[in-house]
């Protein structure tokens, strides 16, 4: 059956595997090994991707926070099923108040995480 696509008509649909674009995720160890929540306040300690990577054990997701630091944790850690992040939670329902933001006030933060303060920030700036 033919599928119409705006002035387009396809004959049919096909699908592409690209999962070999993607990097397997799940063999990556997950850091056991240092603090779980770790601030960075001075720009020579601030760490690649790659080492931010290693320390959330997997793709790193960046969230900046209104007051321009920006949080690093792992963008798969609630799907991996990694443990609750105390400090990061904390620091995240502080941030996002129900007051201010009409949702994510009450969500939550899990694995391994990062804050970089505004003033160390340089690569990650960019």
């Amino acid at each position: 059956m033919p599928i119409k696509v705006g002035a387009m008509v396809l004959k049919e649909l096909t699908m592409l595997d690209l999962s070999y674009m993607v990097p397997d995720m799940t063999n990556t160890e997950i850091n056991t090994t240092e603090p779980e929540f770790k601030v960075i306040t001075d720009k020579k300690n601030e760490p690649d991707y790659k080492a931010v990577s290693k320390f959330v054990g997997g793709m790193v997701e960046c969230v900046q926070l209104p007051n321009g630091d920006l949080l690093l944790l792992n963008e798969e850690g609630k799907l991996m099923g990694l443990p609750l992040n105390p400090e990061a939670t904390t620091l995240w329902r502080m941030t996002f108040t129900k007051d201010k933001y009409m949702f994510g006030h009450d969500d939550f933060v899990v694995g391994p995480a990062m804050v970089i303060k505004k003033d160390a920030l340089n690569t990650w700036a960019n």
